[in-house]
């Protein structure tokens, strides 16, 4: 699995879309923290401001629905399995891979708008504490979860296209319109809605969600994959 691993980051480094994505999502950062937030805000409110913003969730389960599902296009995944590579192996490691560059692209946002407010404003040591890093240590458990779900629709449906469409619509009514529908207590413990606060219980239930939701996305996986006909 360690070459795949290699192989997977060589791939990931020249995803032109991904710079891409990272581009847009710096932009709209930026300008979110210079343009729309208010100056009677100190840094670490900012950080918690973009850390649980799920509204660009969408963009960046489309990169990840697009890397991974490219290999089914190009035959690659076909050409692992026929060296001898075990089918788990394959979804590990571009679940791996993805899952590094979803938090990436999502980590591009937040400090964009931290920086955007502390080009017009201020920066201070306030988003400097352990409560912070716990926090985003939980969303990235979040980003995990929502991306497992990603490789789930792609590999069960083993086409780029599909997977794409599927993946963005599922992303966009999960993270930004469900809410409208569910109780908040409720929806914003989930993967979809990342972590709203840093209080012990929030990210504690949260942390445990998104867990349950990684091993049943990849239980789900390995099993619809395993059985699966590549050609």
């Amino acid at each position: 699995m360690y070459n795949q691993l290699i192989i997977e980051t060589y791939k990931a480094k020249r995803f032109i879309i991904m710079y891409l994505a990272a581009v847009v999502l710096a932009a709209a950062g930026f300008f979110l923290g210079l343009l729309k937030l208010p100056e009677n805000l100190d840094t670490a409110t900012v950080f918690s401001l973009s850390i649980c913003d799920t509204s660009f969730m969408f963009i960046i389960s489309l990169v990840a629905a697009w890397f991974a599902g490219n290999d089914f296009l190009n035959r690659t995944i076909h050409n692992e399995i026929k060296a001898g590579y075990s089918r788990f192996s394959v979804f590990i490691a571009r679940t791996v891979t993805t899952v590094i560059m979803a938090v990436l692209l999502h980590l591009t946002y937040v400090f964009a708008t931290v920086i955007g407010f502390a080009v017009k404003y201020r920066f201070d040591t306030s988003i400097f504490s352990v409560t912070d890093f716990v926090w985003l240590l939980v969303v990235i458990l979040q980003i995990c979860a929502n991306i497992c779900i990603v490789m789930f629709i792609v590999f069960a449906l083993k086409k780029v296209t599909s997977g794409i469409a599927v993946t963005v619509v599922f992303s966009f009514v999960s993270c930004n319109i469900l809410r409208n529908f569910i109780s908040e207590s409720v929806f914003r413990l989930t993967c979809f809605s990342l972590a709203q606060t840093s209080d012990n219980r929030t990210l504690a239930l949260s942390a445990l969600f998104a867990a349950a939701v990684i091993v049943i996305s990849l239980t789900a996986t390995h099993l619809v994959f395993r059985k699966a006909e590549i050609k």
